[in-house]
């Protein structure tokens, strides 16, 4: 990612979410306030964006927009929906089981918090991201004059600017004035882990473990990416455009883990695993009971849901 610059594969996510939201079959699969932000968002950017925001929306252009995402990573839109549908169930069930705080890394233009900010005002919201990218969600949501809720000041939505390949997480966190230490925690990296360095990830875990010390219950909810053969991290199937767009936006996949090797990897780091959901999960839970199974579906990414090692009970 470049240094002073917003994240691109983050407003690439948001236009991917208006896209599938204005889909006739599975456009049911997007809240309705998650298109609402997301448009603000997108609408933001620049003035072309907004045009690309309006012609998304066309009939006529759907068909351009899906033959350039078969050509380059077929499916990947209605992955991004579905892992998104899969962190906000778990969320939504990390709540029930008593968390009172939810702190997202590298929020990017995410809709969760902003959204179950307005149903739960006892739960605490905390997005943490790159300030670039930061700044331009911020500013977005002001130009659109939105307060994040219709009745009251977010009084339980906090935004945190960190650059995580700095260092300076757990100490920036731990003065928080909106972080609760002892308050039971989810925390949420959707799509951040495989830019980060091996050693970044190490110490994200970390300081997810200081936490756990502190706090009764934590849980740890993040996508992750396996190796493929030639050893690169990447989804299973995209064309080579995938890789060199990455790498000219400085947005490339730096680590990766197997399956089989990620309940040791979370017992090294005090954490026991709890479950990990691939595309046969999203594609059985969200497509077959909507009769959108057929659908295509990228494949290389997975959602991994972890627990503080105490919590867990090993």
């Amino acid at each position: 990612m470049k240094a002073d610059a917003p994240s691109a594969t983050a407003y690439l996510i948001a236009t991917s979410t208006l896209f599938v939201a204005a889909d006739p079959r599975a456009g049911r699969l997007i809240p309705a306030r998650a298109a609402e932000l997301s448009a603000c968002f997108v609408a933001a950017r620049t003035r072309a964006a907004r045009w690309a925001q309006a012609a998304l929306r066309r009939k006529e252009a759907r068909p351009f927009v899906s033959a350039l995402e078969r050509l380059t990573l077929p499916g990947i839109q209605l992955h991004y929906a579905l892992r998104k549908l899969y962190l906000e169930e778990t969320a939504r069930a990390a709540i029930a089981d008593g968390v009172g705080q939810v702190v997202i890394f590298g929020a990017g233009y995410d809709t969760l918090a902003l959204r179950l900010r307005e149903q739960f005002p006892a739960v605490q919201f905390i997005e943490t991201d790159h300030p670039a990218t930061q700044r331009r969600k911020i500013h977005a949501l002001a130009a659109a004059r939105r307060d994040f809720t219709r009745t009251q000041p977010p009084t339980n939505l906090h935004f945190l600017p960190v650059d995580l390949t700095r260092g300076r997480l757990a100490a920036t966190l731990f003065n928080f004035e909106g972080y609760r230490a002892d308050t039971p925690t989810l925390f949420i990296a959707e799509g951040l882990l495989m830019y980060l360095a091996p050693a970044e990830v190490d110490a994200l875990f970390q300081t997810i473990r200081d936490c756990a010390r502190r706090a009764p219950l934590v849980r740890f909810a993040f996508t992750f990416m396996e190796p493929q053969r030639d050893g690169r991290v990447n989804f299973l199937t995209r064309s080579r455009a995938v890789d060199a767009w990455l790498g000219w936006r400085r947005e490339v996949f730096k680590w990766g883990i197997g399956r089989t090797e990620l309940p040791a990897y979370l017992r090294e780091r005090g954490f026991t695993l709890r479950e990990i959901a691939t595309g046969d999960t999203f594609r059985q839970r969200y497509l077959e009971p909507q009769s959108l199974a057929h659908l295509p579906l990228a494949a290389g990414e997975y959602v991994c849901v972890a627990e503080d090692f105490d919590e867990g009970g090993e």
